[in-house]
């Protein structure tokens, strides 16, 4: 008896059970259609409300946790959108009504970092779309960013960063570091507490940096300064300033010239650059002539696109120009920075394949246009955003800053081997200029040129207080570097990087003869083949410079002398010294020179200028002279 009734009980419990069930499962229905209805009168508090009853009285309502998924999402409550959306999938998985949910899980996956696990999400979200729609060519890029991600974390670089300490990182917040060409000044931006942002200058001095201090007082104003760019002798500075007096509008760039140890006042760059949208995060090339930044303006190809101007014949800046859709896309470019060798230029982007957010590039410029940009790779770029670098002239290290979410600090690191392989190394040369007889410093120009096409590459001046100059030579050609000033007899120096591999400092200071009688100089840049009298295309840039000079100075009577080493017969090498004086000679009349004004003579080994004693000594004896009669 007692066991039927033990059957009754449960049976009659199970039904209540399920009555109760059933009332809740009505009840949970009651309360979604109540917060749909609220959505729809735009009442999202009592929405949600609902939702959230709808799901306490059937806690497997699965339409309710996406719902409540999207009212997250709306509020950009990432957090709570992850959790409902998450939960809704996990009731009802494969459920093509919740794709923007598998949109939403996968596109935080993937910038968490979680490439294999987003590919699952995102490619249900792509099966599930509508065909040729936006959301079809965003989840198209995303999952071919997550095979990027993933392929190039398989080959991952050696990279360790390293803070740069308590002495440059002295605020809160500092960032957007930049160098000299000769690595010895770094300049970067640092924020005060109350959100002022000013410019502040550091040397290396014997292997450490000194405590930062304000770049110039002309410079740093109670507008904030930032984001600024230096020539690679570090005496023009362009830099960020936003809201400024004379601004075109938002953020302005402008530029300043130090003379001596002092800074210029900054003046705007002008219409030319700048223009009533944001215009920020300049790169000058390493001759100051060329500015490279990223801006807001329309009729570019995306929301943020990088221009260029450049410093032309007449020291104005030319109307900026559209970097091309090679480079630009959709999305933002931003943070361009130009190496010294004036052909790499690095940037972000958020809208070429990379590893998701924004990733650092590179493109070689070649013949005015620009190749296809290259991801730096894994653990340079990151699921995090990567936003802008710095890398020394010589290839071997960069700085950059972080966002260590409290504050920001300046990192250096030496560049991996698979990076720094593909940058061209550049050397540089410094000195100073002065009168040969006075020893005062001379304003004088300094001009690049590339023997093998003479073609100029860089335009500098020494200072006309310090007589300081700096220039940069890229590996890979030889070069000739022209010291000019207007009454002196221009210096020539050669340079062959043409087989050089590894890069570094020269210290030549130079000596410029006013022209006068007597005066003789080395022509440094006038080659001829071992025995011969002809000359060498890179004979072509000293001689052109040669004949304006004696164009300009129609009054001067010169002399070009030939000179051997003493290898060799007497004879022979007397007949080539007169031969290859002749070959100078006949190209300046053919080229304008009047030849009453100009002649040529040969002395053999006769006229050595060190002892034949060395293969160095027997080049430098070896040699061509033009003498002022």
């Amino acid at each position: 008896m007692q066991r039927v009734f033990t059957v009754l009980f449960l049976f009659i419990s199970l039904n209540i059970i399920a009555q109760h069930t059933k009332q809740d499962a009505t009840r949970a229905i009651e309360f979604y259609n109540k917060a749909i209805k609220n959505l729809a009168e735009r009442k999202s508090a009592e929405a949600s409300e609902n939702f959230f009853k709808a799901i306490n009285y059937d806690s497997t309502y699965a339409d309710a946790y996406f719902k409540l998924g999207q009212f997250y999402e709306s509020t950009r409550n990432q957090e709570n959108a992850l959790k409902y959306y998450g939960k809704a999938i996990e009731i009802k998985p494969n459920e093509l009504t919740f794709t923007q949910g598998y949109t939403y899980i996968g596109t935080r996956l993937m910038r968490a970092g979680s490439y294999e696990k987003a590919k699952e999400y995102l490619s249900f979200s792509l099966k599930n779309s509508p065909p040729n729609s936006q959301i079809v060519k965003q989840l198209t890029k995303q999952l071919e960013q997550c095979s990027f991600a993933i392929e190039t974390k398989k080959k991952a670089m050696t990279f360790k960063a390293d803070e740069m300490g308590s002495t440059i990182n002295f605020k809160n917040k500092q960032y957007f570091p930049v160098l000299t060409a000769d690595n010895e000044t770094l300049i970067f931006t640092a924020r005060s507490d109350e959100g002022d942002e000013n410019l502040y200058t550091s040397e290396l001095k014997d292997g450490k940096w000194t405590e930062p201090t304000s770049i110039s007082s002309k410079i740093n104003s109670p507008f904030n300064e930032g984001t600024c760019s230096i020539s690679a002798d570090g005496h023009t500075l362009v830099f960020t300033s936003c809201d400024g007096k004379d601004s075109f509008g938002s953020c302005d760039l402008y530029i300043s010239k130090k003379v001596g140890e002092e800074w210029s006042t900054p003046q705007n760059l002008g219409e030319s650059i700048n223009s009533p949208f944001w215009d920020a995060q300049p790169s000058l090339s390493n001759d100051g002539r060329v500015l490279y930044f990223s801006s807001e303006r329309p009729k570019g190809y995306g929301h943020k696109d990088l221009w260029m101007s450049e410093l032309n014949e007449n020291s104005v800046w030319t109307k900026a120009i559209n970097l091309g859709n090679t480079i630009n896309t959709l999305n933002d470019e931003i943070s361009p920075f130009i190496h010294a060798n004036g052909h790499t230029l690095f940037f972000a982007s958020d809208g070429l394949i990379g590893m998701g957010g924004l990733d650092l590039f590179m493109t070689e410029q070649k013949a005015g246009t620009y190749t296809k940009p290259e991801n730096l790779g894994y653990p340079i770029n990151t699921y995090e955003d990567q936003v802008a670098l710095f890398i020394t002239s010589d290839g071997k290290k960069g700085y950059y800053s972080s966002d260590l979410k409290s504050t920001i600090k300046l990192f250096q690191f030496d560049i991996p081997k698979e990076l720094s392989e593909k940058i061209t190394r550049v050397n540089i040369v410094k000195g100073i200029v002065q009168d040969a007889n006075t020893k005062k410093s001379i304003s004088a120009e300094i001009e690049l040129v590339d023997l093998k096409n003479n073609s100029v590459l860089q335009k500098v001046k020494s200072d006309s207080v310090s007589g300081e100059y700096t220039a940069v030579l890229p590996n890979g050609s030889k070069y000739g570097l022209f010291i000019n000033k207007k009454n002196y007899f221009f210096k020539s120096l050669t340079f062959d990087f043409s087989e050089k591999l590894d890069v570094g400092g020269k210290v030549v200071n130079v000596l410029l003869e006013p022209i006068r009688k007597d005066v003789k100089e080395v022509l440094n840049n006038i080659f001829f083949d071992s025995g011969k009298a002809d000359l060498r295309p890179e004979s072509y840039a000293e001689l052109d410079k040669l004949q304006k000079l004696l164009k300009e100075n129609p009054s001067l009577q010169v002399e070009i002398s030939g000179h051997t080493d003493n290898v060799g017969k007497e004879s022979e090498n007397q007949i080539l010294s007169e031969k290859r004086a002749l070959s100078v000679l006949n190209y300046l009349t053919k080229n304008g020179v009047n030849p009453l004004n100009i002649k040529s003579v040969g002395y053999g080994a006769t006229k050595p200028i060190l002892p034949n004693d060395s293969d160095e000594n027997r080049q430098i004896n070896r040699r061509i002279e033009m003498k002022i009669l």
